[in-house]
């Protein structure tokens, strides 16, 4: 960033050729940066016409650009397929007894920009509350994944393997009575993981996901996402 010390308030709106004959040389200071530094130090120690310095420090000027989208082949196919190879790598480090592991390899189940995603569902004086209960049922999914795994096969390597429900699982459950209601159809996807150790253990979960930005991000566990899940079982009438 170039920034001019003087004394004329209209010095910095000037065109290029009065910068070049202005009356009385302007001092000029960039701010210490590597490339900056430098530059102060050659100015030091040398004349050099200001105009060709600004000249010259335009192909100098960074630009910090924002991250790229994840392309496509960061992306989990949108099925049973690429939810079962979303669990690997959280599984390995599970394998491991890594648990700085687990936790980053985890993060992919939770919805990113949850207040933006909610906002387009549900009520926006909603919203925030459902950001919280999002983020505290995937701690306690993670929780429970490796209370269990350790239960049936500790040490073990376990693999996922997804399929949809055999049957309509909210056939005999009715949603909690007091549940959060969204303004628009939640495109929730149901999958039955099954979590099979190498010893021949296994144990499996009905999960509910939500597809985002080419992952699957989980919101509850049961017949229906955390939002409606009833606290006991509640048969229907």
């Amino acid at each position: 960033m170039l920034a001019f010390n003087h004394t004329e308030p209209d010095a910095c709106a000037a065109k290029l050729p009065l910068l070049l004959n202005y009356p009385r040389e302007p001092t000029l200071f960039i701010h210490p940066t590597p490339i900056g530094e430098r530059m102060n130090q050659l100015l030091r120690t040398t004349r050099i016409p200001l105009g060709f310095f600004l000249l010259f420090s335009c192909c100098l000027i960074r630009v910090d650009a924002s991250p790229a989208p994840p392309s496509p082949k960061d992306a989990y196919s949108h099925d049973a397929k690429g939810l079962e190879k979303q669990y690997e790598a959280f599984l390995k480090a599970l394998a491991k007894r890594d648990a700085a592991a687990m936790n980053e390899a985890y993060k992919i189940f939770f919805i990113p920009e949850p207040d933006r995603w909610f906002a387009t569902y549900f009520k926006k004086e909603d919203v925030e509350q459902l950001g919280w209960d999002q983020e505290a049922e995937n701690e306690n999914e993670e929780k429970s994944l490796v209370t269990i795994t350790n239960l049936v096969g500790r040490g073990s390597r376990f693999h996922a393997h997804c399929r949809p429900p055999s049957h309509d699982p909210q056939s005999r459950l009715a949603p909690k009575t007091n549940a959060i209601a969204p303004l628009l159809p939640v495109p929730v996807e149901q999958f039955e993981v099954e979590f099979a150790a190498d010893n021949g253990k296994k144990f499996s979960i009905l999960g509910n996901f939500v597809y985002v930005d080419g992952a699957f991000r989980f919101v509850g566990k049961g017949a229906y996402p955390f939002w409606s899940m009833p606290d006991t079982t509640a048969p229907k009438h």
